[in-house]
């Protein structure tokens, strides 16, 4: 799995000073915890895009320091007791003043959302959300997990709480995330939801009244800005550039909620930099806004890290930070979670109990131990192999047959937007001369123009999903769909 380390070429600190100081301070707060294994250093190195012996050397002074240890034939694992290993503590986040009261919405009579129409049949399907079921967790481990759970505890358990779902799997969640991304959270704080837009729907219920204003990006989510729609919502979509959400297009005056994405803007697919993701809190917080964080594709990264998420770096409990497997273990697995500010525990467990829903422990139970056994990051690791394979082959095949193309979001997930050059036709013109040549490509298109507020997208680009098809598929789906464009 990738680590929470950001590494700045031409700082005064050598990169392999800065990767024992991080590595150390991982150690010391506890995120790395005493006789953890550590990431190999070729996998290291790799994520970093640093030199192995870069790694080697950073890894021999920890263990000199007495902050790792060697485990012959086994591997580098973080000592059982560390040189002045104080216990990682949890912020507890007091609601400061410019924070509202929870409040109930309105009844809203037609919650229902506009379907999103499908492109099944085609023959080269680039849909973002196409996937090729052949490289889902293979059904031996599956059936080895479920057949342990089974063995090891009582069926119909009792002791699993109804709202937060399994303790276990929001222990696993917790450290996963110290790790990988650097959110220091309690299992208190996290809650096992059916996916992003069940975390939507128990945040709306705190704080979202019929006419309440909502900020969603622009292009983004139809099925996320279509619940929040039908919540009643005023929806003020703020345009987005390569980089992610326009900081400075940031709307004036009081905000209930903004749904933000900046690991990877959905659907463009730019990272959000560390200053506007600062300029971001700064004016949630002057605003009145609670903001979602959906940490979208952040375990499909294949170059470099991100910076932080914004719940690492909040102070005033304004971020909700939400996850989920899907694009992992494929899209009929909807388990995720949300964490949550500590104030707004309690409300949101109530909201959920009364649904009733606490999620199929035995999911829970079989996710954890996938998580534990290290078969989830083995699964991981092939799947960004698999991945990667196929997007350089996409890439190579646009190259080969369009010279130098302006693409955004090939860092991770399994999807990159290709900005169309200056002469060519509109997106939607393109898309539809492809799908008569067999080929779904479809358009970059904004929810809506927002006055004044031009989406710099619209229309200008295609989206070309590389999941669900083969590198061989992915050859022949660029060379139709060149030979419609040419056409």
């Amino acid at each position: 799995m990738n680590i929470a380390i950001q590494l700045q070429r031409g700082e005064s600190a050598s990169l392999q000073d800065q990767l024992f100081e991080q590595l150390r301070q991982l150690i010391l707060v506890g995120s790395l915890k005493p006789n953890s294994r550590v990431i190999g250093t070729r996998f290291l190195a790799d994520q970093l895009g640093v030199s192995r012996t870069t790694v080697l050397l950073a890894y021999e002074r920890l263990i000199s320091e007495g902050y790792l240890e060697t485990r012959p034939a086994v591997g580098t694992f973080v000592c059982p007791t560390p040189p002045a290993s104080p216990k990682a503590r949890l912020r507890l986040v007091t609601p400061t003043a410019e924070a509202r009261e929870p409040r109930l919405p309105d009844f809203d009579p037609n919650p229902g959302a506009k379907p999103i129409c499908g492109a099944s049949g085609e023959v080269f399907n680039f849909d973002p959300q196409a996937s090729d079921t052949s490289h889902l967790l293979p059904r031996k481990v599956w059936i080895r997990a479920v057949r342990d759970v089974l063995e090891s505890e009582p069926v119909g358990r009792e002791d699993l709480p109804l709202a937060a779902g399994d303790l276990a799997l929001r222990n696993i969640i917790v450290d996963r995330l110290a790790v990988t991304r650097g959110i220091m959270a309690s299992p208190d704080q996290v809650i096992i939801v059916g996916g992003r837009r069940q975390a939507c729907s128990l945040i709306a219920h705190l704080f979202l009244r019929r006419g309440d204003r909502v900020l969603v990006e622009s292009p983004g989510d139809p099925q996320i800005n279509g619940f929040f729609s039908a919540r009643g919502a005023t929806l003020l979509r703020t345009p987005v550039d390569e980089l992610g959400l326009e900081i400075r297009r940031l709307p004036t005056g009081p905000v209930s909620l903004a749904y933000v994405t900046p690991a990877r803007q959905n659907p463009v697919g730019g990272t959000l930099p560390q200053d506007r993701r600062e300029a971001l809190l700064l004016w949630a917080r002057a605003s009145g806004a609670y903001l979602i964080e959906d940490d979208i594709d952040s375990d499909l990264r294949y170059h470099g890290t991100t910076p932080p998420p914004l719940i690492a770096t909040d102070r005033h409990g304004l971020v909700f930070y939400t996850g989920c497997f899907n694009m992992t273990l494929g899209d009929g697995f909807s388990l995720g979670y949300l964490i949550a500010p500590p104030a707004f525990i309690e409300p949101l467990l109530a909201i959920k109990n009364m649904a009733g829903d606490g999620g199929a422990w035995l999911e829970q139970a079989v996710l954890a131990r996938l998580i534990a056994d290290g078969d989830y990051d083995h699964h991981l690791r092939r799947l960004r192999k698999i991945y990667l394979e196929r997007r350089d082959v996409l890439i190579e095949g646009l190259r080969a047959r369009f010279g130098e193309v302006r693409l955004i979001g090939a860092e991770l997930g399994a999807r990159l937007t290709w900005l169309l050059p200056e002469g060519f036709p509109k997106a939607s013109v393109l898309s539809e001369a492809a799908r008569a040549q067999g080929v779904v490509a479809e358009p970059l298109l904004c929810e809506g123009d927002p006055l004044d507020r031009p989406c710099k997208f619209h229309d200008r680009a295609l989206l070309l999903g590389y999941r669900g098809m083969s590198c061989d598929r992915l050859r022949a789906g660029v060379a139709r769909l060149a030979d419609a464009i040419e056409a």
